[in-house]
């Protein structure tokens, strides 16, 4: 999750990212360096014309790319599957300019198809959804006094803490926990601080057994936050991958 890891409805960008060739009207980096690299880490930052991936998966570039959800991104075969989670890479690329960022997710795009022969199709498929809503008690956190892009403060793996974010962000970043897609219904549309902890709950999990982080999460989100989890089977658009490949030297 990205409880453990960063990364919403599907931007649907005119790029040929889809069919494996790049537009000539679509935007483009100036430079790039895609390098292999270890486990961790596993996030995008973007700074002004800039996209720094670090130590990131395939399935993390092409989320943060496509503004998807990771529950929403599957392989066409088992092995594209596999290969979506497995190799990690350190990517340093900067546009000409101070490009907005949805230009530097179209530039990305583009950069995965060329390096990564990347190609996909979107497809509808019915499936386990959640949407995040507030509790009848109304939220246990307030909006940020400070100013600025979102920020991520693990203190452990069970333990987080955001200055600054979004709702909407928010949601994504639960969408990794309960691996199904989450809809921010909230209807807070400011900046907020707020943390959560899931330490209380492992105490009901014996010795040796995977904790249900879904379960925790629920619990926790309620609880700690004064929001609410609801589950709903709806249909939701997803991203298959058709063909994905190491990344190609520079």
């Amino acid at each position: 999750m990205r409880f453990t890891a960063t990364l919403s409805v599907v931007v649907a960008m005119c790029s040929a990212v889809t069919n494996g060739q790049s537009s000539a009207l679509s935007p483009a980096f100036e430079a790039a360096s895609i390098k292999a690299a270890q486990d961790g880490g596993n996030y995008v930052e973007v700074t002004p014309g800039t996209v720094i991936v670090h130590s990131a998966t395939a399935a993390t570039c092409i989320t943060w790319a496509y503004s998807v959800q990771r529950s929403q991104l599957v392989g066409a075969t088992a092995a594209i599957a596999r290969m979506l989670d497995s190799d990690r890479y350190d990517v340093v690329a900067k546009a000409s300019s101070r490009a907005p960022e949805a230009d530097l997710r179209q530039m990305l795009q583009g950069l995965l198809a060329e390096r990564f022969n990347l190609t996909l199709h979107h497809e509808r498929r019915d499936m386990q959804t959640y949407a995040l809503v507030v509790d009848s008690g109304g939220p246990k956190f307030r909006e940020s006094a400070s100013e600025g892009d979102s920020v991520e403060r693990p203190a452990s793996k069970l333990t987080r803490a955001w200055e600054r974010i979004r709702m909407a962000q928010f949601a994504d970043q639960l969408s990794d926990a309960m691996q199904a897609p989450v809809s921010d219904e909230t209807g807070l549309h400011s900046r907020y601080d707020l943390s959560l902890d899931l330490t209380p709950y492992l105490a009901g999990n014996r010795t040796g057994e995977r904790p249900d982080i879904a379960t925790m999460m629920v619990t926790a989100v309620k609880e700690q936050l004064g929001l609410r989890l609801v589950p709903r089977r709806a249909s939701a658009d997803v991203l298959v991958v058709d063909r994905l490949e190491r990344a190609s030297p520079n």
